[in-house]
């Protein structure tokens, strides 16, 4: 997995009035990342965060999303922040799908080739919460709780990338033909926006890596996905678009089993109220596979249900089913 089990670390998070300036990369990960994946996932999942600016991103009331500034230690960095509706488990606002599709690539790319930026899941106070959103004056309904029993707000989280715009032609097939290394990057997303059936290509879900060296392509919104209902936006890059894909992707997707996906994917995340906050503890057995939001006195799970690991496993098993039949070349 791209990121490890955090350990019992208290929410804080601090609106600030001042607004300060991104500071400069540190030990960067490359174009795209200002700090090693790991530091950011890291301040994420248990960073005592201050929020130094907020604006509006998009979205439709119930669905919203802000680019937020934080302040961590010496870290200052944006995010995506969109906090969940009622239940944690609307349409467009399924904070376990965001998490599922970044622990998902874990599974057949490298950090180096990975598609979804950082994610978390974490939980604030639902003050909080409502203090962050009401500094844009956008004139949608505050946040609400998350569920009816704790005054919280589950708020999920997603680095947002430095040196990245808007694909022009999505796929390029001109520089397919010219560039292997755009077409393998391009590749791996394909196979990530495929495996969780991802169902929404509205502008601004997919967004390309302005390093020349090294294009890839992101998945930045994967709300609409595995087993949510269809976007109106369209749904073309839930199905395998390319002629050819990475040879190393796919011999990982082999070595796969349903029961690696269960135990992988089963639960994401979850958290325990403790000393009156929220905190992300070892994953303990599932509550109930049968559902994505589980709830247990004060404990928390999210996670994939199991029909929409075993219809993920079938995905997999298809496309191998095809290269093996020669419908797809591997690049080596």
């Amino acid at each position: 997995m791209m990121r490890c089990a955090n350990r019992l670390r208290a929410p804080v998070f601090v609106v600030a009035v001042a607004a300060v300036a991104a500071a400069a990369p540190a030990a960067a990960q490359d174009a795209n990342f200002l700090l090693p994946i790991a530091e950011i996932e890291r301040i994420l999942r248990e960073g005592e965060l201050q929020v130094l600016d907020v604006h509006p991103s998009r979205g439709l009331p119930g669905e919203r999303t802000y680019r937020v500034t934080l302040q961590s230690g010496d870290h200052v960095l944006q995010v995506k922040y969109a906090p969940a509706g009622e239940g944690a488990d609307e349409f467009n606002n399924r904070p376990r799908y965001e998490l599922a599709a970044y622990d998902v690539q874990a599974l057949f790319l490298d950090e180096r080739e990975m598609v979804v930026p950082p994610t978390a899941i974490r939980a604030f106070p639902v003050d909080v919460v409502r203090a962050t959103v009401a500094r844009t004056g956008d004139a949608a309904p505050p946040p609400e709780p998350t569920f009816d029993e704790w005054p919280m707000t589950l708020v999920a989280l997603q680095y947002w990338m430095f040196n990245v715009d808007l694909p022009d032609d999505l796929p390029d097939d001109d520089r397919i033909e010219e560039d292997e290394v755009y077409e393998r990057l391009l590749g791996n997303f394909n196979l990530l926006t495929y495996i969780i059936r991802h169902s929404d290509s509205n502008e601004g879900n997919f967004v390309q890596s302005l390093d020349p060296a090294w294009p890839r392509m992101f998945s930045v919104d994967n709300g609409v996905a595995f087993a949510s209902e269809e976007s109106s936006r369209g749904t073309q890059w839930r199905n395998l678009r390319l002629d050819r894909y990475a040879a190393s992707a796919i011999d990982r997707l082999r070595g796969l089993s349903l029961e690696d996906l269960q135990a992988r994917l089963g639960v994401l995340v979850e958290l325990e109220l403790r000393a009156g906050n929220f905190v992300e503890v070892e994953p303990t057995e599932n509550l109930d596979p049968g559902r994505g939001v589980r709830r247990e006195a004060d404990r928390i799970q999210l996670g994939l249900t199991e029909s929409e690991i075993r219809a993920m496993h079938r995905r997999i098993v298809r496309l191998l089913e095809r290269v093996d039949d020669g419908r797809y070349e591997l690049i080596p």
